[in-house]
């Protein structure tokens, strides 16, 4: 490192330092002893239509239980109005997310950008001493995943995934899982996991970005392209360039409750395959135009596990129904219901059926389960491992889709069977300057 950047980067931190006292976060007052020290890197805020990122809805839970002194955001009304929002003003605003790493005094990142940055600021984090909360989904293609594994076990850090339905929702997704394995629809042959439609746009307009977005940082580990309106804030998610798709997004949250059920939270099918409407042609599982959405709009996708389990993921009604040859239900954020669920008025679960699920513990607020394990050092409730193994699901189901096929899967290789050309999409290729150093 030059002299010139230690300087930059030694001010940055005693700078932000300098802000982390007892303040006002919302409606709670702390000493700086009483509570851990996070960094929001991506907050996200559309004035337009009042509509806010993730960044704000984590960063706001996080305040009540932790300091928050430092924002990183490329948006600077975004940054403004989360500073606004979740610290009273009181935060340091800063657009280089290793200004927050670099900082002695920040304990732990909550990680809200855009899902093309997470895996690198995420294993930056963990590398520079830091605990991480990240949202889902925590990374854009297979091999990041795998990244994000190895340097959590080599580094020992806490990582909580923002995969809130394992913990919150009144719990209907734990008493969900309770119920399979107790028995409560026999034994299970199917899971029907309806997503909703992807968005369907395009072509889409180029456009000057706005003076008060860094468009080219924004891109980061990205292909550089010139500013669309639609790549960014909410709709980035229908290209595969920074997101998933509904797959990876919404198939983040209800494949990772079905694998649980099933125990496969640390498996993964055998074979995926099915049929997508896809927004344009792709030409070897790539998108051939760059003026519109790339990601699957209505889709159906058939996913084996072993022991004969069927797992169909599409794009109907958003929710999990769990079919055995006892009974069947259906539960969303909404209702948990069906006759297997009425039953439990007088057959109800085992009181400790929801601990044990908890990893031990009684079930309370995602965010405060991160905070706790920050005291403790056990595993989070989404640790990445297991969520590693879902999103890998839902990346195969894409797999399939981009390139018209079933893929026969290896779990335990955590390779495509006889399909290089599928193997090759684990993975992807880096913008110079934004490479991920995995080793």
């Amino acid at each position: 490192m030059s002299t010139t950047r230690r300087t930059f980067l030694a001010r940055c931190a005693s700078g932000i330092a300098a802000t982390t006292v007892a303040y006002q976060t919302g409606t709670t007052i702390a000493a700086k002893n009483d509570r851990p020290v996070f960094g929001l890197i991506g907050a996200g805020w559309q004035p337009e239509t009042k509509r806010q990122g993730r960044g704000i809805a984590i960063g706001t839970q996080a305040a009540s239980l932790a300091d928050i002194p430092v924002i990183c955001e490329l948006d600077s009304v975004a940054a403004d109005y989360a500073n606004q929002k979740i610290c009273g003003g009181n935060a340091t605003i800063v657009d280089d997310y290793r200004r927050v790493l670099d900082s002695p005094s920040i304990e732990a990142v909550l990680i809200a950008t855009p899902d093309h940055w997470h895996a690198k600021i995420a294993i930056e984090a963990m590398r520079a001493g830091k605990d991480v909360y990240c949202e889902k989904p925590v990374a854009v293609t297979i091999q990041e995943g795998q990244w994000l594994r190895k340097v959590a076990r080599e580094t020992g850090r806490v990582f909580q995934v923002g995969t809130q339905q394992r913990s919150e929702y009144d719990q209907r997704f734990l008493k969900a899982i309770a119920m399979v394995r107790d028995g409560r629809v026999g034994n299970l042959r199917r899971i029907h996991i309806g997503l909703g439609p992807g968005w369907k746009g395009g072509p889409f307009a180029t456009a000057a970005p706005p003076t008060t977005l860094q468009w080219e940082r924004w891109l980061g580990p990205a292909p550089l392209t010139e500013y669309i309106p639609q790549r960014t804030h909410r709709t980035f998610r229908w290209w595969f360039e920074y997101a998933g798709g509904q797959l990876c997004d919404w198939g983040a949250h209800h494949v990772d409750i079905a694998q649980w059920a099933i125990g496969q939270e640390n498996g993964g099918p055998v074979s995926v395959g099915g049929t997508a409407t896809m927004n344009q042609p792709l030409r070897g599982g790539m998108p051939t135009r760059s003026d519109m959405y790339n990601t699957p709009i209505e889709f159906s996708v058939t996913c084996n596990f072993p022991g004969g389990i069927e797992m169909l993921i599409d794009s109907t009604r958003n929710g999990i129904t769990f079919e055995g040859d006892r009974g069947r239900f259906f539960v969303n954020r909404g209702t948990l219901e069906g006759i297997p669920v009425d039953a439990l008025k007088d057959q109800p679960l085992d009181d400790d059926a929801m601990t044990k699920l908890y990893r031990g513990r009684q079930p309370t607020s995602h965010m405060q389960n991160f905070v706790d394990c920050l005291k403790t050092r056990d595993v989070p409730i989404s640790d990445i491992a297991t969520h590693h193994r879902v999103l890998t699901t839902c990346h195969l189901a894409n797999l399939a889709l981009r390139l018209g096929r079933t893929v026969q899967w290896d779990a335990e290789s955590e390779r495509v069977v006889s399909d290089e050309e599928a193997n090759g999409l684990m993975s992807r290729e880096y913008r110079s300057g934004y490479e991920i150093d995995s080793v």
